[in-house]
């Protein structure tokens, strides 16, 4: 910076400055403006964009929980071709994918299990798309393919139970007994005293029997 001998050199050194970038200041001034202005408008617009979705998504549940299983696939449908970029998108197909499971079509239920695996912001959703997909290949019999995607992630606390259970039907539908028995042992020691779950999950233990037998 320079120093100036005299306060009117000071004053001269500003005057000239302001001569020179005055219009460049006042372009900025007014470019700041319009970008908060533009911003403020931008996220009013990302507001009402969401709320539409939500209206959509709650439309879509309300007509599901009537048993209006095709109303409700349209709603779900719409709602995927225009607010893909929001967080309903991944519930709807979600909910498309049960949709189309009870009407028998098992393609089209991996297809939006896929797309929810693959586009969910939420880790849960994306967990709950992973487990109904595990679910889908194990019913589909292909043991490979759903225990690929159990190994593909670790499992958080809440979802562990579910998972280790999951993990204990592919075993068994693969023959692995010993495999499978590890797998609903740790389920159950993670799962919830009060959960209804428990005794089908016991269940499935005992019947696997100690492993002794497997020896003779």
């Amino acid at each position: 910076m320079e120093v100036y001998r005299t306060e009117e050199e000071q004053v001269e050194a500003i005057k000239k400055w302001w001569r020179e970038n005055k219009l460049s200041l006042i372009g900025g001034i007014i470019i700041g403006i319009a970008v908060l202005w533009g911003g403020r408008t931008w996220m009013a617009g990302q507001d009402a964009h969401a709320e539409a979705a939500s209206t959509l998504y709650q439309v879509m549940m309300a007509k599901l929980s009537r048993g209006s299983l095709e109303e409700a696939a349209a709603e779900g449908s719409a709602l995927l071709g225009q607010f893909s970029d929001t967080p309903y998108a991944a519930l709807a197909s979600l909910a498309l994918a049960k949709i189309r499971l009870e009407q028998g079509d098992m393609a089209a239920a991996s297809s939006h299990l896929n797309w929810a695996l693959s586009n969910a912001e939420q880790e849960e959703v994306k967990m709950v798309a992973r487990l109904r997909l595990v679910e889908l290949l194990l019913a589909e019999g292909d043991t490979a393919g759903a225990l690929a995607q159990l190994n593909a992630i670790t499992a958080p606390d809440t979802f562990e139970a579910v998972y280790e259970q999951l993990k204990g039907d592919v075993y068994v539908a693969d023959g692995k007994a010993d495999l499978a028995r590890t797998a609903y042992a740790r389920a159950l020691s993670v799962m919830d005293p009060t959960s209804p779950g428990r005794r089908l999950l016991q269940m499935k233990l005992d019947e696997l029997g100690t492993g002794e037998e497997d020896l003779s």
